[in-house]
């Protein structure tokens, strides 16, 4: 893997694009010139048709708004790297896209999938550092031992 979410999501799109992946374009019709409308058909697409081929497609219209998320994210090393960020905020963002109640106004579309998926992740790297808190290191267990 990379050291960035746009490289992780240009290899993504480089490898799925042989696979059959789509465009916004291959909905029918004409793409819609209003950012918020090709949004919500892509999400609409992802849900309906094959999530393999329109995750790319998805991903690579909320990538601004994941970089600045993950821009504010901070990791929980030895356990959860950069990569693994990464990775998570890709996966929260795709569940929340399959699974929140879409606004009846389009606008508000990036902004819910986006803060759904950075609460996630929040949420998973706090229970994170809780966990490692609890935690102790084998050197104190082995002192402890003595």
């Amino acid at each position: 893997m990379s050291n960035s979410l746009s490289e992780d999501l240009r290899e993504g799109r480089r490898v799925a694009r042989p696979a059959g992946a789509l465009r916004v374009r291959d909905l029918g019709g004409a793409a819609p010139a209003d950012p918020d409308k090709r949004l919500a058909r892509v999400i609409a697409a992802y849900r309906c048709g094959p999530r393999a081929v329109w995750a790319p497609v998805l991903l690579d219209l909320l990538a601004p708004a994941m970089i600045s998320r993950l821009k504010r994210l901070r990791a929980e090393p030895p356990a959860v790297d950069e990569e693994d960020l990464r990775q998570q905020l890709v996966v929260e963002v795709l569940l929340a896209a399959a699974t929140i109640p879409l606004p009846a106004n389009p606008a508000w579309q990036k902004k819910q999938i986006s803060s759904r998926a950075n609460q996630a992740v929040r949420r998973w790297l706090q229970q994170e550092h809780r966990q490692q808190l609890r935690q102790r290191s084998l050197e104190a267990i082995e002192e402890r031992r003595r």
